[in-house]
């Protein structure tokens, strides 16, 4: 092979909880992707994915927010439609789900290694914990209709 090209998804392109733009971009990445490992195999170009799940606490790349830090943010208009109660309840959601991220993010940097350096990479690296694979799974192999309720069971805890 010539070259390779390696991606940083994420498994956030196979679901949403309440992070539309963020799942958006991901899942583009993943189209675009595929379409050109398809073109550039011709070339002997590899193409591959990294697809984490949730590293927050080993990357850092998201810090929690208070719900009177977002609250502060919000314009009148936005405070009219959203309460402070529902603003609480989102900011310890996905507070809560990025204290619950895994700290080891060796796991990440071992399969971005593999991709760029193996003689035969994989097309795709899913590193993310059991949990997280098994939904990736439900929302590729269920209904809309199982993967809306389960998606909008988590976001009512």
């Amino acid at each position: 092979f010539l070259g390779r090209i390696v991606f940083m998804s994420s498994i956030i392109a196979y679901f949403t909880l309440g992070n539309g733009i963020y799942s958006m971009t991901k899942a583009a990445i993943e189209k675009f992707c595929d379409a050109l490992r398809l073109e550039m195999k011709k070339f002997g170009v590899l193409v591959c994915i990294i697809q984490p799940g949730n590293y927050a606490r080993s990357t850092k790349i998201q810090p929690p927010v208070s719900a009177e830090e977002i609250w502060n943010e919000l314009s009148e208009e936005e405070k009219e439609v959203y309460n402070k109660e529902y603003v609480q309840e989102r900011a310890n959601f996905f507070n809560n789900i990025l204290n619950a991220g895994s700290t080891n993010g060796n796991e990440v940097v071992d399969a971005m290694v593999h991709a760029l350096m193996s003689p035969a990479p994989k097309a795709r690296y899913m590193v993310a914990k059991l949990k997280e694979k098994l939904l990736v799974l439900v929302c590729a192999l269920f209904p809309t209709v199982v993967m809306d309720s389960v998606l909008s069971y988590a976001l009512s805890k």
